[in-house]
């Protein structure tokens, strides 16, 4: 039904979230570099190539790294122009950067359709907004020099979605923590905490065993250069309960989730519902 993000976009959380962004602890780093103000791509471009170069960089293998990329150049029928710009990433120069960004453009289609999508020759990043990613990306594989390795990345939650919540994937996971990336010129929000605590808990409903030695929550800004972290142990009870039902639909019964069905898909899906009765 709802991707995670989807899902908390529609939640109402009591005063201060489920999970309070003041009572994560706040790790700061410094690495003497200063970021541009002024970016001439879309934040959630830069995002993504921050993300993907990152996975690459630190041994995913481009195809992995640029999956979703890669699915929405499919949709959008460009397969060739794809393969090229997935051919010019080498490493972390200034032409690899261009053509990440590019990739990243694809993402759209599979993400919210492609009637949201644009021509990914369009996406010309300039200078500024290359030169930052250079150095966005350069934390991340700073932080995972003190806070790695990598168990898991780019996974998704098989077993742990509900007819709620049907889509979504988590960042990455370490022996102990997961964690979730944003490169936000803000501090976490508590969409940002909602998320990674539906993330987890998801996370243990479902086939992934490493979940079980989960012991924090991480959410790491590059551009911040901050991490913040919470642990799991910290998390009342009643907060698992109500997040695990009320926002991911865990133990629904029937007529919980005719209800949700009645909200969140209309009248005319109520019609259609009707409708395939009738014809039974």
């Amino acid at each position: 039904m709802y991707t995670v993000t989807g899902r908390i976009q529609r939640i109402k959380q009591p005063y201060g979230g489920y999970l309070r962004v003041r009572d994560f602890n706040v790790k700061q780093f410094d690495d003497g570099k200063t970021l541009c103000d002024n970016e001439n791509i879309h934040p959630g471009l830069v995002g993504l190539a921050v993300d993907y170069l990152t996975r690459f960089i630190m041994g995913a293998s481009l195809e992995d790294a640029f999956q979703v990329s890669l699915l929405g150049a499919r949709e959008a029928k460009e397969t060739d122009t794809a393969s090229l710009l997935l051919s010019d990433i080498v490493g972390l120069d200034g032409k690899s950067v261009n053509s990440a960004c590019k990739l990243a453009g694809y993402d759209v289609c599979i993400r919210f359709g492609m009637s949201r999508y644009k021509p990914v020759s369009d996406i010309i990043p300039d200078e500024n907004t290359i030169e930052n990613i250079i150095i966005l990306v350069s934390r991340c594989i700073d932080f995972w020099q003190i806070y790695g390795p990598i168990v898991l990345d780019g996974f998704e939650f098989e077993g742990g979605y509900t007819p709620v919540i049907s889509a979504g994937d988590g960042d990455y996971l370490t022996k102990d923590t997961i964690w979730d990336f944003k490169v936000s010129k803000n501090r976490p929000t508590n969409k940002y905490t909602l998320q990674l605590l539906v993330y987890y808990l998801m996370g243990l409903h479902s086939s992934h065993e490493e979940f079980a030695n989960i012991k924090y929550l991480g959410i790491f800004n590059p551009r911040l250069n901050k991490a913040y972290t919470y642990p799991v142990k910290e998390i009342s009870e009643e907060t698992v309960r109500t997040v695990s039902h009320d926002v991911i639909g865990y133990g629904w019964t029937e007529k919980e989730y005719e209800q949700f069905q009645k909200e969140t898909l209309g009248p005319l899906a109520i019609l259609g519902e009707i409708m395939k009765k009738l014809n039974k």
